[in-house]
């Protein structure tokens, strides 16, 4: 019987969409979100031809992303209805935006996310650890509520000591405050942390620029950069996480190079 890595002492910190969780049919939740705002915008009276309604959509979300990644912006769903309905010359109610907002921050689940293979024996295996887990997701049109409520039924939430979103945050990932925030919460230092992300820029160089560790995910099989831990599947996170912390050329590793 193999024996688990002792952790104790250390947080780990997971990414969610595309490490744990996969969007699903996303040309699904597109299509819902531009019938559903095309329908919205006719029932109070302000109707917009549908290819008008799916570029303005695309393109806001494109914006955003962008943004979110590269400068670790989180705008608010106000500011994400807004970056929709401005280009379209939409005179918004308060009404129209309530029920908007409801359409926009459930979208994501019209794909039907759902958790990749081997998540749950991979977060049992960490628990096993003694390591404190912690789930540390960037979000955007899918508000934390909706979110944890996803958790729930995926039956993922138990695993996980704390959760952090940038929607609550006011800040995302690659922000080093938001690993900061990790660190912090788990009354601990940023050196103790280890994040475990799928994404190079929000994710791994994110994690080492505010001082953390990090493990890659990269299912693809992609040759991994250098003196970046990385993992092609999740069962393979234990074994990793033990050598980013318990190493003692761990610093080495994970530090040693920063290929922008």
């Amino acid at each position: 019987m193999t024996t688990s890595p002792d952790l104790s002492g250390w947080t780990v910190s997971l990414d969610l969409w595309g490490t744990l969780i996969v969007h699903g049919d996303r040309t699904a939740v597109t299509d819902w979100r531009v019938a559903e705002f095309t329908r919205v915008l006719d029932a109070f009276g302000q109707a917009k031809p549908d290819p008008q309604i799916r570029h303005a959509v695309t393109a806001a979300d494109r914006l955003a992303l962008h943004r979110q990644r590269h400068d670790g912006q989180q705008p608010s769903v106000g500011d994400l209805l807004a970056g929709i309905l401005d280009p379209l010359a939409v005179q918004a109610t308060a009404e129209m935006l309530s029920v908007l907002e409801v359409v926009h921050t459930h979208a994501s689940l019209r794909g039907c996310p759902h958790p990749i293979d081997g998540a749950q024996d991979a977060l049992r295996a960490l628990v096993g650890t003694g390591a404190r887990l912690v789930l540390t997701s960037n979000t955007l049109s899918t508000s934390p509520q909706v979110h944890r409520q996803l958790l729930d039924d995926l039956e993922l939430s138990p695993f996980f000591a704390d959760m952090l979103f940038s929607g609550e945050l006011g800040i995302a990932k690659p922000r080093p405050e938001v690993f900061a925030t990790v660190a912090e919460r788990a009354h601990t230092t940023p050196e103790r942390v280890v994040h475990v992300g799928d994404d190079w820029l929000t994710d791994v160089r994110g994690a080492l620029d505010a001082g953390c560790r990090a493990v890659q995910y990269q299912p693809t099989g992609r040759p991994a950069r250098p003196g970046v831990l990385a993992v092609a599947a999740l069962d393979q996170l234990v074994d990793a996480l033990s050598v980013a912390c318990l190493s003692n050329d761990a610093d080495g590793i994970t530090r040693k190079e920063d290929p922008r």
